[in-house]
């Protein structure tokens, strides 16, 4: 491939207005997409989310004795402790420690905190803790097919939302009151900004990847493993930039 760094999605060797130039151009749709087809895909995208949330919301205030009754059950009885006894961030509680406290080391407690603060409001109700992981995966559905397409295309984007969004286990987690999911979708709205700022060095782009990897994490250790994408993505683009931007403009020519 010859050498076009006015296309480059990196940052430029000719300086600033070489990334003012490819920004513009990483903006603008490809030549060879018609509107026709990056409407239809669109719409294909909005179809999925749609029915995605659809068939998560359904039994949606279902009492906690489905998959993973007892890890919900133990959020729950946090989340209400929380409510019920003065929001103690760091004191999270549950209900089966006989005559002790019931104090318990636990993930960040972000999300039993919310949902009790919820509970002010609206009552105790199980469509409230369920909900969260509903919401979760409903922002980060349209971030994991840019980030697809950034790197693999638009059709490899469309199966990968599609196949995200129907697979039996994500649809069970995606509606329970658990950290999986939550932690899941920050990772993947974390991934997609690292990506954006590893090719602009945008600090508006570090910053949002930063907090959403870092919360991430903290409500689900495991998310531990997103180190891996983010070191390729940071010795590709920041040690070897010319190898990962050629990557990011084969994928283009093939949306």
């Amino acid at each position: 491939m010859s050498d076009t760094p006015h296309l480059s999605p990196l940052r430029s060797r000719e300086g600033r207005g070489g990334l003012m130039r490819s920004r513009r151009l990483r903006e603008a749709p490809p030549m060879f997409e018609t509107a026709p087809r990056r409407d239809a895909i669109g719409k294909v995208v909005v179809v999925i989310w749609i029915l995605a949330v659809a068939a998560r919301l359904i039994l949606i205030d279902q009492p906690y004795v489905d998959h993973w009754s007892w890890r919900q059950s133990d959020v729950a009885a946090i989340a209400r402790n929380f409510s019920e006894g003065g929001f103690r961030f760091a004191h999270p509680q549950i209900d089966w420690a006989g005559n002790a406290t019931g104090y318990v080391g636990t993930e960040f407690p972000i999300l039993p905190f919310v949902a009790a603060i919820c509970y002010q409001f609206a009552g105790i109700h199980e469509w409230i803790g369920r909900s969260q992981a509903i919401v979760f995966f409903a922002v980060s559905l349209p971030f994991l097919f840019l980030l697809v397409r950034e790197i693999f295309g638009s059709t490899a984007a469309i199966w990968a939302t599609f196949f995200f969004s129907f697979a039996p286990v994500n649809i069970f987690a995606g509606r329970s009151f658990m950290p999986d999911v939550p932690s899941l979708s920050l990772a993947i709205v974390g991934l997609y900004f690292f990506l954006r700022w590893i090719e602009d060095r945008e600090s508006v782009s570090f910053l949002l990847a930063a907090i959403t990897i870092s919360l991430s994490i903290l409500i689900k250790v495991t998310s531990i493993v997103i180190a891996a994408p983010l070191l390729y993505l940071a010795v590709a683009g920041i040690g070897d930039p010319g190898r990962l931007e050629t990557k990011l403009m084969r994928s283009r020519d093939h949306r």
